[in-house]
C-alpha cells in the first residue's frame, strides 16, 4: 500500500519502482506506471527527470515490441516533447524525425498520428534553424490534412498558421500573407470570429498585411478586431492585448501616432496586470512606448518609461543581454533629445 501523504509524484515514483522490481522493464504494467509518472513530472516542471523516465519506458517498449510498434512510437513522441520542453531542441528534432519517418512507414502518411508528428517536427525544425526543411514538411502535412480532415479542421488551421510563420522567416512575405489569410479564414469558418483562436488568427493576418506594406487597408479591420476581442474575451485576455498592440502599430504606421501612443500605454498596463511588468511581452511593448513617446515630443515621460523598461530588462534578461543593451542605447538617444 502506497502512503498517499507522500504526494502524488512520490507515490507514482514508488509505484513505478515497484513495477520495475517486480515485473521488469519490458512489462506493460511498468510502461503504464512509468508513463503516468513521466506525465506527472512534466506537470510539475521536472523536465530532466521526465526525460529519463520516458527514455526508460521507450527502451522497454522497443525491446519487447520493436522500434516501429505504434506504442513505442507514441513514447518516442512523448520523449521528443519532453526534450523540447526542457530546451534540448537538437535531440528533440532527431527523435521527432525518427518518429515521423517510422509513422509514415508503419501507419501511413495520412494517419492522424503521422500528421501530428509531422507538424511537431516542423516546429522543431524551425527552432533548430531549418526553416526550408520545415516548409517542405508543413506543405505536405497541410495538403494531407485538407484532404483527410477538411480545410476547416482545427489541425489544418494550426498547420497553416505555422506554415505562414515559416514562410515569413524565409523572407517569402507575400506567400506568408496568403497562407496566413487561409489560416484565419479556416479558423473563423470553423469556430466563428470571436473564439480565442479566431481572434489570434485574425490578428496574425493583420500583422502579415503590415509586413507586405498594406497598413492602409487594415485600420478598420484592426479596430473591429479589438472591439470583438474586448467584448467576447475581455480587455485583458492575452489575445485581446495582442490585438490592441497590433492596432497601436497600425495607427503608428498610418501616421496617427497621437492615437497610437495612449493605446500602446494601455496595452503595456494590460500586459503588466496579466503577466507581470518584467515579462518579455511587457518589456517589448514598454520599449516601444518609450520610443513612441520620444517621437511624439514627450521626452520627459519617454525617459521615465525608458528607465523603468531598462530596469525590468536588467532584472529579467541581465545587463549584457542584446535587448537590454538596445534599450540602454535607446534611452541614451532619448535623453540626448533624439528618438
Amino acid at each position: 500500500m502506497i502512503d498517499v501523504s507522500l504526494g502524488a509524484a512520490m507515490s507514482m515514483a514508488l509505484l513505478y519502482e515497484q513495477a520495475l522490481q517486480e515485473c521488469g522493464p519490458t512489462d506493460p504494467a511498468t510502461w503504464e506506471r512509468g508513463t503516468a509518472y513521466a506525465r506527472r513530472l512534466m506537470e510539475d516542471g521536472l523536465f530532466d527527470d521526465a526525460v529519463e523516465v520516458y527514455r526508460d519506458v521507450l527502451a522497454g517498449r522497443r525491446s519487447a515490441l520493436g522500434a516501429d510498434h505504434p506504442d513505442a512510437l507514441a513514447t518516442g513522441h512523448s520523449l521528443a516533447f519532453a526534450l523540447w520542453t526542457r530546451g534540448s531542441y537538437e535531440e528533440a528534432c532527431e527523435v521527432q524525425r525518427a518518429v515521423h519517418s517510422a509513422r509514415r512507414r508503419v501507419l501511413g502518411p495520412d494517419d492522424q498520428d503521422t500528421l501530428t508528428s509531422g507538424a511537431n517536427l516542423a516546429e522543431t525544425l524551425v527552432r533548430t534553424g531549418r526553416p526550408a526543411e520545415a516548409r517542405e514538411v508543413l506543405q505536405d502535412v497541410v495538403a494531407r490534412l485538407r484532404r483527410t480532415q477538411g480545410p476547416d479542421a482545427p489541425a489544418t488551421g494550426a498547420a497553416l498558421t505555422v506554415l505562414s510563420s515559416v514562410l515569413h522567416d524565409l523572407g517569402l512575405t507575400e506567400e506568408a500573407e496568403r497562407v496566413c489569410a487561409q489560416a484565419a479564414e479556416a479558423i473563423v469558418r470553423a469556430e466563428g470570429p470571436v473564439s480565442e483562436r479566431a481572434v489570434q488568427a485574425r490578428s496574425n493576418h493583420i500583422t502579415a498585411l503590415l509586413g507586405v506594406g498594406r497598413a492602409g487597408e487594415v485600420l478598420a479591420d484592426s479596430r473591429s478586431l479589438v472591439a470583438d476581442a474586448e467584448r467576447a474575451l475581455g480587455p485583458d485576455a492575452a489575445v485581446t492585448l495582442h490585438a490592441r498592440h497590433g492596432l497601436a502599430d497600425v495607427l503608428r504606421r498610418v501616421g496617427r501616432l497621437a492615437e497610437g501612443v495612449p493605446l500602446l500605454a494601455e496595452t503595456v498596463a494590460g500586459y503588466a496586470r496579466t503577466v507581470g511588468a518584467d515579462h518579455p511581452a511587457t518589456l517589448h511593448a514598454h520599449a516601444q512606448l518609450a520610443d513612441w513617446l520620444a517621437a511624439s515630443g514627450e521626452r520627459e515621460r519617454a525617459v521615465r518609461e525608458g528607465r523603468a523598461c531598462l530596469a525590468g530588462m536588467e532584472r529579467t534578461l541581465g545587463p549584457e543581454h542584446p535587448d537590454t543593451d538596445a534599450m540602454r542605447r535607446l534611452l541614451a538617444v532619448i535623453r540626448a533629445g533624439g528618438g
